[in-house]
């Protein structure tokens, strides 16, 4: 149990998503090297295979459980609408956070052009007069801010980027198809090699994509009868950037919190610290598609015991 809700921002994993996507890149970057050292046997090609997709499905589930973090904690300590200031009832709010309520409020993010610009509005806190972006974001750095206008500027323009990228993560969320294939039954199987576009007439192939990097997950159709498969080729670079990105946020949400608590310890370990700020451009270069391919579609219908394939796009 933790008594004193304060001890949240000292103790929590703030880096927990970005750490974990780390030693996954780096195990990934050197496959043949880690194979020898965890399973301390040679692997034969289906165990290698197998260990690949293992570690880049768990990277991509990695960014989205960032996500769900990341929004959680952002509703959780958004004053937005509130009574009230709630960072030391942080315990309670992500304790009694409804599910179907925060997706709807993300689905809002993503659909909704103007649903971040409350993080423009001005509020009074600790006497000073300052916007909702920089009191989730950059807390404390209060009085730094009202004495310099350069270090104001760089966190409006982070706030700014924070919006855009923060849109992103959204957009990429509200398909929960792929998530909850991976948390329930994990119905993802490495299913489609290739896809090629052929002359119908001369039987000729004009393109092909090699899909041997990709996994397929498995969706309810609108008819019982049908089952909705789509095929995604990994993006290593693209899942580990927006994973950090994701991380940095949700790190900016929980440390600044911790350094105004004023932990003993913390006085002297955090004497300096820097303030980072976020970029547009940066941002959109983490989330720069890295494959040629991206998402193939393809319907099955159920007829009696048998599964036959109705389509692809």
């Amino acid at each position: 149990m933790i008594p004193d809700p304060k001890i949240f921002y000292k103790t929590y994993l703030k880096d927990y998503h970005g750490t974990k996507a780390t030693y996954l890149k780096k195990i990934l970057d050197d496959l043949p090297k880690y194979e020898k050292e965890i399973f301390k046997k040679e692997l034969d090609e289906e165990e290698k295979d197998q260990f690949r997709l293992t570690l880049k499905s768990d990277l991509r589930q990695t960014y989205f459980h960032a996500i769900e973090t990341f929004f959680e904690l952002f509703f959780a300590l958004n004053p937005h609408g509130k009574q009230k200031f709630d960072d030391l009832n942080v315990l309670y709010n992500l304790a009694n956070s409804a599910g179907p309520k925060t997706y709807n409020k993300i689905s809002q993010i993503a659909l909704n052009e103007n649903s971040l610009e409350f993080l423009d509005e001005r509020i009074k806190f600790s006497g000073y007069e300052i916007s909702i972006g920089h009191y989730l974001f950059y807390m404390g750095i209060f009085k730094a801010a009202s004495q310099s206008q350069e270090l104001q500027d760089e966190i409006d323009k982070s706030i700014e980027a924070i919006k855009y990228g923060v849109k992103i993560l959204a957009t990429d969320f509200i398909n929960r198809g792929e998530y909850n294939a991976y948390k329930h039954g994990l119905r993802i199987i490495p299913a489609v090699k290739a896809f090629m576009l052929g002359d119908m007439n001369t039987n000729e192939i004009k393109i092909k994509w090699d899909l041997s990097d990709s996994m397929s997950f498995y969706l309810k159709s609108k008819s019982p009868n049908e089952i909705k498969i789509i095929t995604k080729l990994s993006d290593i670079d693209g899942d580990y950037s927006m994973t950090m990105f994701c991380s940095r946020l949700i790190y900016h949400l929980i440390f600044y919190r911790r350094l105004t608590l004023k932990f003993e310890k913390d006085a002297e370990k955090y004497k300096q610290f820097p303030i980072t700020f976020f970029g547009k451009e940066p941002i959109a270069k983490c989330n720069k598609v890295n494959v040629a391919i991206q998402d193939l579609e393809y319907t099955m219908t159920m007829t009696g015991s048998k599964l036959k394939n109705k389509g692809s796009g």
